[in-house]
């Protein structure tokens, strides 16, 4: 499973700050934007992680 403590700090601060606006934006629209940005973020992050983890996983090539 792809390790979300990878995240680097940006990203983190990015993922901190569209979570505490989605949760305290009294604009339901604004809030609701902030939520599917993160979600986006966050699946983008675990699809990278997912990815690196099947390449390391995999056999290398052999040069002939």
């Amino acid at each position: 499973m792809a390790d979300p403590r990878r995240m680097t700090p940006d990203e983190q601060q990015q993922a901190h700050t569209l979570l505490t606006r989605s949760l305290s934006d009294p604009n339901w629209r604004t809030a609701s934007q902030a939520l599917d940005d993160l979600m986006r973020t966050l699946l983008v992050v675990h699809r990278l992680l997912e990815a690196e983890e099947r390449l390391a996983k995999r056999e290398p090539r052999t040069v002939d």
